[in-house]
């Protein structure tokens, strides 16, 4: 266990920047638009074209929530988060890892999912701006994500996983084929014994308070 710690991570944020599959419903709207508007064509051509476009696009969205690849790594220096150092995927900041050290990291939340766990490195007061992020403003934030609908953009952004959050600022990541348990004594091995590793766990609603929701509480390691 010293050597380390890998678990593959699911979804397209690995290999994509956050938010970049927002544009594909986007862009099959735009589609329908087209379609629709364009009344030289007959009718059923443009009813099975307009449900063909549908029928790809839920294939794709559900191939990209499956896919999954090995950005997770924890050694007893710190976690990596990010493509794997053998792809050869295009762009610079795309294969551009993230490393988190431990002495930067405050706490370790893991919650149960299907076929796996969600984890949130969250960081501490003392990290650097290069990894709690800039905060800019919304205008910025909107510019950024308009920048996603132009083709091969996302090979000049850093993926997802490896892009910080806010309040607080933390990574979150969803990894499979790996249970709560071993996450949580694979990092509890590996983290220095001033690092919090949580485990969130949802307790039942008793039933004279049935209708209110469930309390999510920290279960430290």
């Amino acid at each position: 266990m010293q050597d380390g710690f890998t678990a593959p991570v699911v979804g397209p944020s690995t290999i994509f920047p956050r938010g970049f599959l927002w544009q594909v419903p986007l862009w099959y709207g735009a589609a329908i638009i087209a379609i629709v508007v364009t009344r030289w064509l007959p009718f059923w051509y443009r009813l099975t074209a307009a449900g063909s476009l549908l029928f790809a696009m839920l294939i794709f969205l559900s191939v990209m929530s499956v896919f999954s690849t090995r950005a997770f790594h924890a050694d007893p220096s710190g976690v990596r988060l990010g493509l794997p150092p053998s792809t050869r995927r295009r762009g610079r900041r795309r294969r551009q890892p993230k490393y988190l050290p431990w002495h930067q990291v405050d706490k370790v939340r893991i919650a149960r999912r299907r076929n796996g766990a969600r984890v949130e490195l969250i960081l501490s007061a003392e990290a650097p701006l290069a990894l709690r992020g800039f905060r800019h403003g919304a205008a910025w934030r909107a510019w950024r994500a308009m920048l996603l609908l132009i083709p091969f953009w996302y090979l000049l952004r850093p993926t997802g996983v490896a892009t910080p959050r806010d309040d607080p600022s933390r990574y979150v990541l969803r990894v499979r084929d790996v249970s709560v348990d071993q996450l949580r004594l694979g990092l509890r091995a590996l983290a220095p014994p001033n690092v919090v590793i949580a485990v969130l766990v949802r307790k039942r609603t008793s039933v004279s308070s049935a209708g209110a929701a469930p309390r999510t509480i920290g279960r430290p390691a």
